[in-house]
């Protein structure tokens, strides 16, 4: 079988692994032993139906436990079957409770669990799984050369994925465009709203609504009703029609409420006098709200939901309903994961546990401590070191370079025994 080449150790042997890694690894996925058990996958891993058929046959266990970096399982049958079998839906599962996420990578990617779909007959699903063995099982062979390599070329391969944000559907592009919105819309009326907010509770009647523009304006904005607020603020007074007709529609629809037919707000066509009159409660049988809790808050949303500048080059048809001032944004999915979230999946991993550890100059004792003042650790060091405590940073490959060589430059350190010489340490380097 075709071995690695690392001529040496530290950087020299990272960076020439670096240059030649795509030839080295073609040459070592088309060895023998590589090739057999690959072909063998592919051809029979469409017969598995269940965790044991899966489990049964260590040929095609040895790929898929070897896809995920867990290949010295291998002989713990009863637990890899026990980890398909329990799937990952269920919050107590067996592969949900390891901190190690790749019991978890591994169950799911093979969907045999309860409630889970197996995309094992599905297109790229085997050609995925290949790949995966191929490159974990390159770097367990570099790694038998010098371990240093094996870590470094694991954390190149996965930690891009786990640093990098969910990819983003285009409706999740066009919610987040509509929030952008929303929140600058919000902050350009944050006067007007303010003075809203602390105002409308004031109101006794009808007439003190109307006579206060400043108010007027929120409210008719709130129901869609900009027109006749427009009409009203550029009404010019004459001697047959003193005051704003707009205005005096406005208050009997207050006043008359919705409750009798014959109320003039039920007697508009447009629906939105209805629902003004109704809200506000001014009219015979009514209870005014204008002060109930939350309600200023409520005739806010909707000023803010009408009148905010929808983006011309949005395609978005689901509800966009404003709270508190803001479009809020669901989790994209169940990979959008907190900072914390992608420390402890670190920390949980040992390749990657490894290398930080060591890239950081974290003691050996260090994993001996609460896990919560570890992450802590954890984070004041990245920033320390790299400016930044946020995880999404070593998607930048100019930063998961530099975290990679500061930990092959610190393990090529430990590899010297305690008696070589500070000379002798700057020299190796300077061959690097």
């Amino acid at each position: 079988m075709f071995t690695p080449i690392v001529p040496s150790s530290g950087l020299t042997g990272w960076r020439f692994l670096q240059r030649t890694y795509d030839t080295q690894i073609e040459s070592f996925a088309n060895s023998s032993q590589i090739t057999r058990s690959t072909e063998y996958f592919k051809e029979n891993i469409g017969k598995v139906k269940t965790a044991e058929d899966l489990t049964s046959d260590r040929r095609l266990l040895e790929v898929a436990l070897g896809a995920f970096g867990i290949q010295d399982d291998i002989d713990n049958k009863y637990f890899i079957q026990k980890i398909l079998d329990e799937g990952t839906t269920a919050r107590d599962s067996l592969a949900n409770r390891f901190s190690d996420n790749r019991y978890q990578e591994f169950s799911k990617a093979f969907g045999l669990g309860p409630g889970e779909s197996s995309p094992i007959e599905n297109s790229g699903f085997v050609d995925d799984i290949v790949a995966r063995y191929n490159a974990n099982s390159f770097e367990v062979s570099a790694g038998q050369q010098n371990d240093s390599m094996r870590l470094a070329l694991y954390a190149q391969r996965v930690l891009g994925e786990l640093a990098s944000p969910p990819v983003k559907s285009e409706q999740r592009q066009a919610a987040e465009q509509i929030a952008s919105a929303v929140t600058e819309f919000s902050t350009q009326v944050e006067d007007k709203t303010d003075y809203f907010a602390g105002n409308i509770g004031l109101v006794a009647s009808a007439e003190d609504l109307v006579a206060d523009t400043q108010l007027l304006e929120i409210v008719l904005g709130a129901f869609g009703l900009q027109e006749d607020f427009e009409a009203i603020i550029s009404f010019e007074p004459d001697e047959n029609t003193p005051v704003s007709p707009e205005l005096e529609k406005i208050q009997r629809v207050l006043e008359e409420g919705s409750v009798a037919n014959t109320a003039l707000a039920n007697q508009l066509d447009n629906p939105a006098y209805r629902d003004l009159a109704s809200a506000f409660g001014f009219g015979i049988a009514e209870d005014v709200q204008v002060r109930q809790i939350g309600f200023s808050d409520l005739i806010i949303d909707s000023y803010i939901s009408k009148n905010f500048e929808f983006p011309s080059d949005v395609e978005y048809d689901l509800p966009v309903v404003i709270s508190n001032g803001s479009f809020e944004l669901e989790a994209i999915d169940e990979t959008d994961m907190s900072n914390d979230a992608k420390w402890f999946t670190i920390m949980g991993e040992p390749p990657l546990r490894s290398l930080f550890e060591n890239a950081l100059n974290l003691p050996s004792e260090f994993g001996q401590i609460d896990i919560d003042q570890q992450l802590t650790v954890f984070k004041e060091r990245a920033k320390a070191v790299f400016g930044s405590d946020q995880v999404n940073q070593f998607s930048d490959p100019d930063v998961l370079d530099d975290l990679i060589t500061k930990f092959v430059v610190r393990s090529q350190l430990n590899e010297f025994n305690g008696s070589a010489s500070s000379a002798s340490i700057a020299l190796t380097l300077l061959q690097s």
